[in-house]
Parts: structure tokens; C-alpha cells; sequence
């Protein structure tokens, strides 16, 4: 099997440091950059065990002969930067490699979708997961946390049992999800309750524990469970308020990613967050005012 990795950021590497651990010969993994060229990089990854491994690996460049191998190409980039990495490479993958999207939020899934069509013996899964991963430095990479990964199938050919089973065995709590979809939806019912209220209130996720923040709190998650219902995802009121109420009590002390990328004057994945329940409300022909003004602050503190 050939698998690359696609976005070298703090869960690309993770991942590609995962999927090596144990690995044998027939199993080549690939780190792939957006560089033209091919490059020998040393990289060093910490453990949650504190054990440090160092190493050097080498990086594909876009031009690379290999990609044209893949069996499985893993797409670890932001969200808003999906479709323009995956664009120039998909002609020259396998006419059957496996495409996985692994980022925050929703939509750039139908668009990849609608690439395929013109590929039909290609398939589409997605992925999310909480593990916790920490950029040190460019190629420093420390494991921070331990979380749930779910993959399943969205469209087109199904993914092969054997990438299936390797990919749960190498990736710690790593669980097969037969509605991906449904799953995502929770992940972005939380994002949208904690994600733009750290950013905008400059504060740690669990300030928003406080009583000032529940009824906004609520809010959003309403009008995200109406808007899920309507595209065909039922999602109940008590879990997901539970689920909001778990995360931010577990994350208490995380910055979250949104509130990093303002601060670091970064843009964010607004718009596939609070921007999708928008844009989701918009073609259902309803309003989500509280997303809304999740999304409108956001984008004046990206500007």
C-alpha cells in the first residue's frame, strides 16, 4: 500500500508518524508538501510518552513521481484550502485511489464530491478526530492529548477492508463510523458553540462554562440542530448540550484553534463553521441569526 499524507501541519504529522509506527515494507506512508520539488527533511516527534524520536524523511514535492502511485491520499489541510490542493493533483492519481478529508468544519466535502464525479472509480471518506497534536517548530511535532478518531465512507468506491483495518490498528481509538455524516455534524455543533465565542471573546474554552454566555450557547446549538434536521441529520438538544458542555469542560485550559488564528492573524475556518450553518439555512430558506453573528464577527476580526 502507498499512502500520502497531504498538509504537513501539527495532525499531518502526527498522522504520518502514526501510520510509520510498526509499519512494514509493504506499507509506505508519504509526507507530502506543497513545494514542487522533493526534499530530505529531519523531523523529530514526541510521544505522549515524552520519548522524542528523530529522523529524517523525505518530503514529495507535487512533482513527484510517487504520487502517482498512491493507493490512499489523506487531505490534512485547512478547510478553506481543500479544493486547491487537491485540484492539481487528482489527474494524476490512480484512476482508483481513495481520497480522505481530515479537517475542521463542513463543505469542502461536496466539492471534492462533485470532483469525483468525472473519476468514478475513485472514493471519497472523511475523518475527524480529537487527538491533540502541537507544532513545536516546522518539523517538531509533540502528541498533547488523546481523542477519538472516526472515518467513514461519504461517496463513490468504497474504502478497501485492508486500508480500513490498517488505518484503525496504526491510529490510536480510531473507530469506523457507518454515518460519517451524522458524526461531523456533532463535531460541528461544537465547533460552532465554542469555536467564535473564544475568538470574539478573547477568552479560554472554559470561561464559556459562565452563566453569561449559556443563552448564546443554546442558541447556537438550536438553530444547528434545526439545520442539521433539515439536511437529513437528527441531532437531540440534550446531547448535544451535553456534548458542548463536556468538551468545554475538558478543554478548559485550550486556546481554541479559531482564537489562535486571530491572534496570530491567521485566517480562520469561519466559514465552514458557523458559514456552513449559514449557508445550509440560506438553501433550506430559514434564518440562524446567532450563527450569523458568529460568522459576521469573525470575518471583522479577520479583516
Amino acid at each position: 500500500m502507498s499512502i500520502g499524507i497531504i498538509g504537513a501541519g501539527a495532525i499531518g504529522q502526527l498522522l504520518f508518524a502514526q501510520l510509520n509506527t510498526g509499519t512494514s515494507n509493504a506499507h509506505k506512508i508519504h509526507l507530502i508538501s506543497r513545494s514542487p520539488q522533493s526534499f530530505i527533511q529531519p523531523m523529530s516527534f514526541t510521544g505522549l510518552d515524552n520519548n522524542t524520536q528523530h529522523g529524517s524523511v523525505e518530503i514529495l514535492g507535487q512533482d513527484a513521481a510517487e504520487i502517482a502511485q498512491l493507493d490512499l491520499l489523506i487531505v490534512c489541510v485547512k478547510a478553506y484550502q481543500v479544493v486547491e490542493t487537491i485540484t492539481p493533483v487528482i489527474d494524476r492519481l490512480k484512476p482508483n485511489c481513495q481520497i480522505m478529508l481530515l479537517h475542521n468544519g463542513m463543505g469542502p466535502h461536496r466539492n471534492v464530491a462533485e470532483l469525483l464525479q468525472h473519476y468514478p472509480d475513485m472514493g471519497l471518506s472523511l475523518a475527524t478526530t480529537s487527538q491533540g497534536a502541537l507544532k513545536n517548530a516546522p518539523w517538531n511535532v509533540s502528541h498533547t492529548g488523546n481523542g477519538k478518531t472516526l472515518i467513514g465512507h461519504y461517496c463513490g468506491q468504497p474504502l478497501a477492508e485492508h486500508f480500513k483495518s490498517f488505518l484503525l490498528e496504526q491510529i490510536p481509538n480510531a473507530t469506523w463510523h457507518a454515518n460519517i455524516t451524522t458524526a461531523l455534524w456533532q463535531k460541528l455543533v461544537i465547533n460552532c458553540a465554542i469555536n467564535p465565542l473564544t475568538a470574539f471573546y478573547q477568552c479560554k474554552n472554559g470561561q464559556l462554562a459562565e452563566a453569561c454566555y449559556q443563552t448564546e450557547i443554546l442558541t447556537i446549538i438550536e438553530e444547528c440542530i434545526t439545520v442539521a434536521k433539515l439536511d437529513g441529520i437528527d441531532l437531540t438538544n440534550v446531547d448535544m448540550v451535553t456534548m458542548v458542555d463536556e468538551v468545554i469542560h475538558f478543554t478548559a485550559n485550550n486556546t481554541s484553534s479559531m482564537l489562535q488564528d486571530i491572534n496570530h492573524q491567521r485566517p480562520t475556518e469561519i466559514a465552514y463553521i458557523s458559514g456552513y450553518v449559514v449557508a445550509r439555512a440560506q438553501y433550506h430558506g430559514i434564518q440562524t441569526p446567532a450563527n450569523l453573528t458568529c460568522l459576521q464577527r469573525i470575518q471583522a476580526l479577520e479583516h
